[in-house]
């Protein structure tokens, strides 16, 4: 129990630490910033990465199945050249004639051959077999390897081979010939077998890759390459080499007429080609972000909280030492402030002189007067203050030439004043007028990419409705809705009488929108914490705004969200131009 009463004391200490002091704050909140930031830059660098490699492997697989269509198409060309060819009545005949016939058709075969491979340069032999693989006759190359044929059922492709004799690399293309014509479909007369040169096959993969040293391969059912890298056209690829690694990243797209398969051989940096320069624009991003937080760090020690410590230092110090004064540094606000001190206090030393040759009852009565004053106007003198204060910050903003600082302290100061005013019920102009001055802060905020844009029916700027309803649902449109997107943002405020004497207050922004769940989720706790309001300060938010629209309105209002993924958030709310409850 001791220890957790020393650890419980230790975190009080620890948050009036930084409670007790302005400059603590605004350094928490600085480090909370960059804490975000790294996060930040961590992630959108991950994102980034994985977009640009995800990019690139879908360009590649475009380029693959390109390839994949000319293969296709080869396919298509050769398959009706060799239909063509079988079914010619020349051809069809000469394999189920007798060896005289054969004679006699023999120059007309080898003519309408030879015509055929002059259709197709590609075609290197022509070789027709019956239905025992007895060589019919064959025009063009006649390798050994005819003689290792077997007859197939469907047309077949082999695979790629270099005949010792030849430089080149041929494979060959068997196509089954049937009894079409008299009707049986199941008698196979023979076969008509190409020999094609593998050539072809390199002029579909130039200029193909996507990277620098990316490799792209046509290989056969045996792995061996057709077409590709001239250093390793016709070697063997070993299985090995066809899978990704850490290194390399494969893809493989097969090729349903060859039986074939194209591959492509990437290095795995060379996926996010182009990423250096993007991790480099986003760093500088972060850096001159952060550059300026620390300078506005600075200026806010050394011109603002620097010279109030020293102010707060003197006063606390004032008891023991009365008759010391504040050194005068310059002319800006907070030294004027200074001066009056000073001069405050010669006042009091002066008054103090002279109330101490008046009876001492007289005094003690006066003292207990004043002492009853300054505790019944204390919390008039507050606000006043803060006012004043806001005054100086943007005269002394003035005085620097920070024009941008001053309206925007302007603008927080009349946003304070509306909030604090004592009347709960104000008309539409009213609001409106502080949502414009909230906008000019978030101009400045986010440097003018988000906008917000308000329109408002003009017989609808006298009518009431309570305060601060508006506001906060643009902040939550700015800070969940916009602040992520990387593009522009837009919030679209627009009020309307619909109905006559009702009024319509919308606020839609195009931001990073949530899923359906998210909304019904939210509007549930909206609805079950109205149900269970405490006496404790109103947050100003989504679930505030419902409670109070309950309070002063009851079921008379409606409040309605809808939101997409991607396209962003609307918000509705309908009630009465006359509120019921105004004195509230």
């Amino acid at each position: 129990m001791l220890g957790k009463r020393k650890g419980g004391n230790k975190n009080i200490k620890d948050k009036l630490w930084i409670k007790n002091s302005l400059f603590r704050r605004f350094l928490v909140i600085v480090i909370l910033l960059l804490v975000f930031m790294t996060g930040s830059y961590g992630l959108t660098t991950r994102v980034v990465k994985n977009l640009i490699r995800k990019n690139t492997e879908t360009s590649n697989e475009k380029i693959l199945h390109q390839i994949d269509a000319k293969t296709s198409e080869f396919h298509n060309s050769l398959y009706n050249i060799l239909t063509l060819l079988a079914y010619e009545q020349t051809a069809y005949d000469y394999f189920s004639q007798s060896r005289l016939d054969r004679l006699n058709e023999y120059e007309n075969l080898i003519s309408l051959l030879s015509n055929t491979m002059m259709i197709q340069n590609d075609i290197a032999g022509i070789t027709l077999y019956d239905a025992h693989k007895s060589k019919l006759a064959g025009v063009g190359k006649d390798f050994d390897v005819f003689a290792q044929v077997e007859m197939v059922s469907k047309l077949t492709y082999s695979n790629v081979f270099r005949p010792n004799s030849s430089s080149e690399a041929y494979f060959m293309v068997f196509y089954p010939v049937y009894d079409l014509q008299n009707g049986n479909y199941d008698k196979q007369l023979g076969m008509i077998v190409f020999l094609m040169r593998a050539s072809k096959f390199s002029s579909y993969l130039v200029d193909t890759a996507i990277t620098e040293n990316e490799q792209l391969f046509l290989v056969d059912r045996n792995n061996v390459v057709i077409a590709g890298d001239r250093e390793q056209e016709f070697q063997r690829l070993d299985a090995s080499e066809l899978e990704s690694t850490p290194e390399r990243f494969i893809q493989v797209v097969e090729q349903k007429e060859t039986g074939w398969r194209i591959v492509s051989i990437i290095p795995v940096q060379e996926l996010y080609n182009g990423m250096t320069i993007v991790r480099s624009s986003i760093l500088v991003i972060y850096l001159i972000t952060l550059a300026g937080l620390l300078l506005l760090l600075c200026f806010c020690y050394f011109i603002v909280i620097r010279p109030i410590r020293r102010i707060d230092l003197f006063v606390k110090n004032n008891v023991a030492y009365p008759t010391r004064r504040l050194a005068i540094e310059g002319e800006d606000e907070i030294s004027v402030l200074a001066g009056n001190l000073n001069h405050m206090l010669d006042e009091k030393d002066e008054m103090s002189e002279k109330l101490r040759l008046s009876q001492r009852i007289l005094y003690e009565t006066e003292l207990a007067k004043q002492q009853m004053q300054v505790l019944a106007y204390r919390n008039q003198i507050n606000p006043h203050f803060l006012y004043n204060t806001f005054e100086c910050i943007r005269a002394m903003a003035l005085y620097y030439d920070a024009d941008e600082i001053a309206e925007i302290t302007m603008a927080l100061s009349r946003i304070f004043r509306y909030a604090i005013k004592g009347d709960n019920v104000v008309t539409v102009a009213e609001e409106i007028r502080n949502i414009r001055e909230y906008a000019k802060i978030i101009h400045y905020r986010f440097g003018g990419r988000i906008r917000v844009d308000i329109q408002v029916e003009e017989e609808a700027e006298d009518k009431e409705l309570i305060k601060l309803i508006l506001q906060p649902i643009v902040e939550n449109s700015i800070f969940h809705g916009l602040e992520q997107k990387l593009e522009d943002g837009l919030v679209a405020v627009k009020v309307e009488i619909v109905r006559e004497t009702w009024l319509r207050l919308t606020v839609e922004d195009d931001g990073c929108g949530m899923q359906q769940e998210t909304v019904d989720r939210l509007l549930y706790q909206m609805k079950r914490q109205s149900l269970h309001r405490s006496s404790s300060k109103d947050s100003i938010g989504l679930t505030n705004i419902y409670q109070r629209l309950q309070l002063f309105y009851g079921e008379t209002a409606t409040f309605r969200m809808e939101s997409s993924p991607g396209k962003g958030t609307r918000v509705e709310i309908i009630i009465p131009h006359r509120i019921p409850g105004k004195g509230m």
